[in-house]
């Protein structure tokens, strides 16, 4: 004779073992959220962006406030999409969310782009890491360069002037 709890207690635990499965499957295929890079914006020698050890340094030199870094999927392609944006505050502190699926997980290139009153002063390709705490942001603006151009425009510039070039000042080499 069979007792009477047997099937309605193994039945429970069927039910109790198949919405385990089922929430750690919505868990690992939702992601437990987004993924958060956390860093710094500094003033340095010249302007770069970054993904460096959590005890770098550089991370503790002067901040430069009101650093926009933005985040850019599939950045070779056709396809290209802006997926994140953060602003730096005035400790220099950025939290860049991203909530794109693959973010740290797939093998793929991300474009970090650094942007300060409108005008780019940093990019690089990266591979985000699959533990985005292993790593910080680190974005470094180039010191005293309030002008509205990026690196590779001072090393035009300097080139030209170099090359006794004569250019007229409006020329976009100059913008």
């Amino acid at each position: 004779m069979k007792h009477p709890d047997s099937s309605g207690g193994r039945a429970a635990a069927l039910r109790t073992a198949s919405l385990l499965l089922l929430v750690l499957g919505a868990t690992l295929l939702g992601g437990c959220g987004k993924y958060v890079l956390e860093g710094r914006t500094v003033i340095g020698d010249y302007s770069t962006v970054e993904l460096v050890e959590a005890d770098d340094p550089r991370l503790l030199d002067t901040p430069a406030p009101g650093v926009t870094v933005e985040v850019v999927r599939d950045p070779m392609s056709l396809g290209r999409k802006t997926v994140g944006k953060a602003t730096s505050g005035g400790t220099g502190v950025i939290r860049l969310s991203i909530g794109e699926f693959g973010a740290g997980f797939l093998e793929e290139e991300w474009e970090l782009r650094v942007v300060r009153n409108g005008s780019e002063f940093a990019a690089a390709n990266v591979d985000l890491p699959f533990n985005p705490d292993s790593r910080r942001l680190l974005v470094v603006i180039r010191r005293g360069d309030g002008r509205t151009r990026n690196s590779l425009g001072v090393e035009a510039e300097r080139q030209l002037k170099d090359d006794d070039l004569i250019l007229p000042t409006d020329s976009a080499i100059f913008r």
